[in-house]
């Protein structure tokens, strides 16, 4: 109960890591992050996240004894592949598998936006605003868009282990076609990188959606 927990938060353009001093006191001992780099391919994808754990050793002096990693996507629950993942060149690849070799500890994957909604039934908004709530539905907005669905405190995966996920249903056709082989998803209209598109027809300038941001704060 009172070991320190290593987590990561792999993302489509940041990878972020955080050591908790334990479950029952999550206060942050290290909080620290890299870029993806996913342009670069799956196995630069592997080392910047080698290289984020040597940097949170080196800040907080700890070692890790496992560590848990939100992804976006989830491991298939038979090939222990990942699918689904708005970061493809992830999919398909055993990541698992591949960073408990790279690390030397073991690993444990599980879709982000799952890890995101649970820890707001256990410890966030949920808990303080719904603490006898049985259903809890998370929601994820960035790089692509994700949900994660909490009953009676644990995670609902579903059979396929994509329980939750809502990013790819049909929103409107003006979003276009969609890494997943359909047109017009969610994930295609209200993500970060569909919300720098929007602006860039609107405007004709392509800058960050944080700048866009900034411009009409």
């Amino acid at each position: 109960m009172n070991q320190a927990l290593w987590g990561i938060d792999l993302g489509g353009t940041k990878i972020e890591g955080v050591i908790l001093g334990s479950i029952a006191s999550p206060d942050p001992i290290v909080r620290t992050r890299v870029d993806t780099e996913a342009s670069q391919g799956y196995d630069h994808v592997i080392g910047q996240i080698a290289k984020l754990v040597a940097e949170m050793e080196r800040q907080s002096g700890l070692k890790p004894r496992a560590i848990g990693m939100g992804t976006p996507g989830v491991l298939d629950p038979t090939l222990q592949t990942l699918k689904n993942s708005n970061t493809t060149v992830l999919n398909g690849k055993p990541l698992q598998k591949d960073l408990a070799e790279c690390l030397k500890i073991p690993m444990v994957l599980a879709n982000d936006a799952n890890c995101f909604a649970l820890a707001e039934a256990h410890w966030g908004i949920a808990k303080q605003k719904a603490p006898d709530a049985r259903m809890i539905f998370g929601i994820i907005l960035g790089t692509g868009v994700g949900g994660g669905i909490v009953m009676d405190g644990k995670i609902w995966n579903g059979r396929h282990g994509i329980g939750g996920e809502w990013g790819h249903n049909f929103l409107d056709e003006s979003g276009g076609p969609c890494y997943c082989g359909k047109s017009g998803c969610v994930e295609t209209v209200i993500s970060g990188p569909a919300t720098e598109r929007y602006y860039t027809s609107l405007t004709g300038q392509k800058i960050k959606l944080k700048e866009i941001v900034s411009r009409y704060l």
